[in-house]
């Protein structure tokens, strides 16, 4: 039998694979809803608000949401992968994140124009 050893005074608790991907969820929604100041890391840049093009360039993968007529319904954006797979919904507006047996959903408000940038691309 091997005994874990005590935390020690201070020490968190190691995140769970469950906590872990609600807290990348969670912070990927909070990027959707409350958007930041952003800049490329120059020096002499000055920050700006980050638009949906920014935060597209993360991106790994788009799936649209078409009906029949392939007029555009939605689409949903891979934002992690191989690990925790995130998925960014912008049809129910939530973030779904999985992992093993994990599922966690977070919703977000689209406060970027995520939906509108998503639209507009695949109009081309």
């Amino acid at each position: 039998m091997t005994l874990q050893a005590p935390l020690i005074k201070g020490e968190k608790k190691p995140e769970t694979c469950e906590e872990q991907l609600r807290r990348m969820c969670k912070n990927i929604a909070d990027s959707i809803t409350n958007p930041k100041w952003w800049n490329h890391g120059y020096e002499d840049e000055e920050p700006r608000h980050v638009t949906a093009s920014d935060w597209m360039e993360d991106v790994y993968d788009i799936r649209y949401i078409v009906d029949r007529e392939k007029r555009y319904l939605g689409a949903e954006l891979m934002v992690a992968g191989g690990g925790p797979t995130i998925w960014v919904n912008l049809d129910t507006k939530y973030v779904e994140g999985y992992w093993g047996r994990d599922k966690v959903e977070q919703p977000f408000t689209d406060n970027l124009g995520l939906d509108d940038y998503c639209e507009e691309m695949y109009g081309y």
